[in-house]
């Protein structure tokens, strides 16, 4: 494992995968072409507020799902796992103080179980950049 570091997080990165900012998202991919995890951050100075995240989630989920409440680290949130159009995805809808992140995994629905305890373990090292 590697850490991979933002401005404001970070988070452990597997031997065999990459990372890289790209396209105004922070992309975490593994070599074997399996799978990406793409993570978007947004800072405000004047605090994000539950609401910001309510907003978030509404937005980018249009379809019936069940969300599961998390906490990683600092973070607090939603995520949720579904598959569509021969794909597997899980999305993470996270925020502290001052960060919301929308991180979402996909890969072909016959792979789903290939990486999936990586991408839980990679975004259970998250951490604050204080």
């Amino acid at each position: 494992m590697h850490k991979y570091k933002t401005r404001y997080w970070s988070l452990n990165v597997p031997v065999q995968w990459d990372a890289e900012f790209s396209d105004g998202a922070d992309v975490i991919y593994d070599n074997n072409g399996v799978g990406e995890l793409v993570i978007s951050t947004l800072f405000d100075e004047n605090g994000i507020e539950d609401e910001q995240l309510e907003a978030m989630v509404a937005e980018h989920l249009d379809f019936d799902a069940e969300l599961e409440d998390i906490t990683i680290a600092d973070f607090s949130g939603v995520m949720l796992s579904y598959t569509q159009d021969g794909e597997f995805w899980s999305e993470w809808y996270l925020r502290t103080d001052k960060l919301l992140l929308f991180a979402s995994y996909n890969c072909d629905e016959s792979q789903a179980e290939e990486d999936y305890d990586i991408v839980e373990a990679i975004m259970a090292s998250l951490e604050v950049i204080a």
